[in-house]
């Protein structure tokens, strides 16, 4: 009797163990995911946009990278030391660190390329990579992000120092960015300027490559089998899907088109079935009023004051109960070091509502521009249509007849085509930040090419807060100097904050992010 119960139970054992694993996570799937816009390019030196450090991350490795935890991990280095005064780092390669080739790489390399090129990742090809990030004529995005380097060198083949001006307590951080992955220059050279803009002609040592990309539809990568790193690589593909507009995206989550999304809280709320997915929240947006300082009125400090004093958002009714007034410039996700920007002593850096000091700055601005009245539009996305027009009843019946104002709304994409066009006075806007560093934003501000905004004292301002990135208490305090430059001059008027929202499909696993919406990592990625 015993001997039958015995085996009965190492039956059901075995019956238990053999469906456990067609209930859980499996490798080897494919993924499905969206990207906003096309991408020009995926030279990771020059890649900007979402959609193209969506693909650059995931395709590419740097010597540092960033885990499912938001901690760095060993990439390419496989160990690194930093000198006592935080200056110089040093980095040991590993030497199993590959570019990953295919078919498609013969019209470059020739049709005996396994044999001739050397798939090896090297320190040299670090080297290169800083070379054409402070090379003027490529004109790199991330030039500011590595201001802090003084000087780079590959020691040898698995060998590579960097030596910095001042200490940077964020330079590993930078390190996992994609204008700090390798590019080998024989293979660089050999596009003859066309590095990124083809499968054929970008090389890839990450966790994936890229095998397909179909201009105006989607762009497709695969397991690199070549990769060997501090993780396994799980998917077989994945497929980034060109969208145009966020609202698209939205939709075709509902429809289980898409594994993962990184959604505004609109589009979040338009989800059929929430508890069909894995969500994650971050609040990382402030809604703003932005001025465009070439307008005729808005190019007058007083006349965006006199806005500014009038705005009493007190009053303001919201259809969402969640929203949350802003104090600062900066979203809330932002930080200096490890600590929050805004931490529960913060107060509030803004110019507080004051009606007389609203009329004194209109009737000032229109002395010094020599005109009789101010006549300005704002343009908001169509969700925030009847908040805005109850703000303009506040500001006319503050400023009176001199002061004329209408609101116009707009599908979010024509509102992001208006602010790149210029073809705005102010706009009431969300600036997403795309780092959880607080003095990162302040450097996304000073680029907003649509703001239009000249300011030395600014610009002096930036340059020592780089120059002060290894000390978090003189950083935060730089920082608020640069929010009161931005508050006093009546840049922008920040409205209220609000969440963005990383949603994964329930079946699916090991998809994570990073900062921002554009850092989303696939090696992990799992699927029922």
């Amino acid at each position: 009797m015993g001997k039958r119960v015995l085996s009965l139970l190492v039956i059901l054992s075995v019956i238990i163990t053999l469906f456990s694993g067609c209930f859980g996570p499996k490798a080897d799937k494919s993924f499905s995911a969206p990207v906003l816009g096309e991408p020009t390019s995926l030279d990771p030196q020059i890649a900007d946009s979402d959609s193209e450090k969506t693909v650059v991350l995931n395709c590419f490795e740097g010597l540092m990278r960033v885990n499912d935890k938001g901690e760095l991990e060993n990439g390419v280095a496989q160990s690194y030391t930093v000198s006592p005064d935080g200056l110089t780092y040093t980095f040991k390669l590993r030497n199993n660190a590959h570019w990953a080739l295919f078919s498609g790489h013969s019209e470059l390399l020739g049709d005996n390329y396994k044999e001739t090129f050397d798939i090896n990742v090297y320190a040299e090809d670090f080297k290169f990579a800083f070379d054409r990030i402070f090379d003027s004529n490529i004109n790199s995005p991330y030039r500011e992000l590595f201001y802090c380097v003084d000087s780079y060198e590959a020691n040898d083949k698995y060998t590579f120092t960097v030596r910095l001006k001042f200490a940077n307590e964020n330079f590993l951080y930078s390190l996992a960015a994609p204008g700090a992955m390798p590019c080998d220059r024989e293979f660089y050279e050999l596009t003859g300027g066309k590095y990124g803009l083809d499968a054929k002609y970008l090389l890839c040592n990450g966790p994936f490559n890229l095998s397909k990309w179909v201009e105006g539809t989607s762009l497709r990568i695969v397991r690199n089998d070549d990769y060997v790193g501090v993780n396994s690589v799980k998917p077989a593909s994945v497929t980034f899907y060109i969208n145009s507009d966020e609202a698209q995206i939205a939709e075709k989550m509902n429809s289980e088109t898409y594994d993962v999304a990184f959604l505004n809280k609109y589009n979040y709320d338009s989800l059929e079935e929430k508890d069909d997915f894995n969500t994650l929240s971050v609040e990382n947006t402030v809604f703003s009023l932005v001025f465009n300082q070439n307008d005729k009125y808005l190019s007058n400090k007083n006349i965006r004051l006199a806005v500014n004093y009038a705005c009493d958002f007190s009053s303001l009714k919201f259809d969402n109960g969640d929203i949350k007034r802003a104090v600062s410039v900066v979203p809330p996700c932002c930080k200096v070091g490890n600590a929050a920007y805004i931490d529960d002593g913060f107060g509030s850096m803004l110019n507080s509502f004051n009606a007389e000091k609203a009329k004194n700055c209109l009737e000032q601005g229109l002395l010094e521009l020599g005109e009789a009245s101010v006549e300005l539009n704002i343009k908001c996305s169509k969700e925030y249509e009847n908040v805005l027009k109850q703000l303009v009843q506040s500001l006319q019946k503050i400023l009176g007849v001199k002061f004329i104002v209408s609101v116009t709304a707009v599908e979010q994409s024509e509102l992001e085509a208006v602010m790149r066009d210029g073809n705005y006075s102010v706009a009431f806007y969300p600036y997403t930040a795309n780092s959880v560093f607080a003095a990162d934003f302040f450097e996304e501000i000073s680029k907003s090419s649509f703001l239009n905004y000249n300011s030395q004292e600014y610009s002096n301002l930036l340059k020592s807060i780089r120059e002060n990135s290894g000390s978090s208490q003189k950083l935060k305090e730089l920082c608020m100097q640069a929010e009161k430059i931005l508050v006093s001059d009546a840049v922008i008027i920040p409205v209220f904050y609000e969440k963005s929202y990383f949603i994964t499909s329930d079946d699916t696993d090991g998809i994570y992010f990073y900062s921002s919406g554009s850092n989303i990592y696939f090696i992990n990625a799992a699927k029922k």
